[in-house]
């Protein structure tokens, strides 16, 4: 049974938040478009970063669809992401994330992904 978007999301969530870029480049394109507290980097790139990712909690809510065809599903949510240590507090609080998602060779792959903290936060 092919999984949905939401499903995806929070395994790309737990990839990251465990640190495991294998996952996390089984979900993620690696020329993926990744947009994240004002650094573009590649799907690689921020695989590499994720060793250093430092959350131990998050919680997706406001899960929403803005977009939809067969092949290209953009969803926009609020992260709340809770730090696992000082160095990563910038890690920390709430975020609106945009995500799309294209069927390639008949699987979901993350193609884009931006977020922007909640303002207040």
């Amino acid at each position: 049974m092919e999984k949905n978007i939401y499903e995806l999301e929070q395994e790309m969530w737990n990839a990251a938040a465990k640190r495991d870029k294998e996952t996390f480049l089984q979900l993620v394109s690696p020329e993926a478009v990744m947009v994240c507290g004002g650094f573009r980097c590649s799907g690689a790139d921020y695989a590499e970063l994720i060793g250093d990712f430092g959350i131990s909690y998050y919680e997706i809510t406001n899960f929403e669809t803005v977009a939809e065809t067969e092949q290209l599903i953009q969803v926009h949510y609020i992260v709340k992401t809770i730090a696992d240590s000082p160095e990563t507090a910038d890690l920390a609080g709430l975020f609106h994330i945009t995500s799309s998602w294209k069927k390639i060779n008949g699987r979901w792959t993350l193609i884009f992904n931006m977020d922007q903290r909640v303002m207040g936060e």
